[in-house]
């Protein structure tokens, strides 16, 4: 092997692992991750004045844009909530958002003895249109986020318009969602 074909190699060596290490500049900093998110909804994300699908909307925040978290999160409407803050050019918003649409979301467990029946999760990313009855020519209650976790009723699951469909409380009403797009939760 010549010495130039040698220099070659070691160079392209020396170029990529200096590339795959990270550099500090590049870092965040440590304390950054307890408290900046980064929204993950194609769409944008409602943030909400409070914890609630009937709460008025503060502003769409974009996909990609940076969000402070405060405090711990609440469960109301089968959905994880954050309080959360923005900084915009026209100042600083605060109001709630949807947990599962941050970024760095962990996860979580669905909370336990919530529910006298089975609890069903939502899967689709963009979310479940609850249905006033089953099929999908019928009105649109309400559009839920992805997590919600919802309380099934004692209903028989109806096939209409090739999918099969489960009736589900939300906010003491009942509705019906596919059940192709909920998993079962206890």
């Amino acid at each position: 092997m010549s010495r130039k074909t040698l220099m070659i190699l070691l160079t392209s060596a020396l170029l990529l692992m200096f590339m795959a290490l990270p550099t500090s500049t590049m870092a965040a900093p440590p304390e950054a991750a307890e408290w900046t998110h980064v929204v993950n909804a194609w769409l944008g994300l409602r943030m909400r004045s409070g914890p609630s699908l009937t709460d008025p909307i503060v502003l769409v925040l974009y996909n990609g844009e940076d969000v402070r978290v405060k405090g711990d999160p609440i469960w109301a409407q089968g959905i994880r909530w954050s309080n959360v803050t923005v900084e915009r050019k026209a100042g600083v918003f605060e109001g709630w958002v949807a947990s599962a649409y941050l970024a760095n979301y962990p996860g979580y467990d669905e909370p336990a003895g919530h529910f006298d029946n089975d609890g069903y999760k939502v899967t689709t990313a963009i979310g479940l249109r609850l249905r006033a009855q089953p099929g999908l020519s019928t009105q649109v209650l309400r559009i839920v986020p992805y997590g919600t976790v919802l309380e099934g009723t004692e209903t028989e699951t109806r096939f209409v318009d090739g999918l099969w469909w489960r009736q589900l409380f939300l906010d003491g009403e009942t509705a019906w969602g596919a059940r192709l797009f909920l998993e079962q939760v206890h």
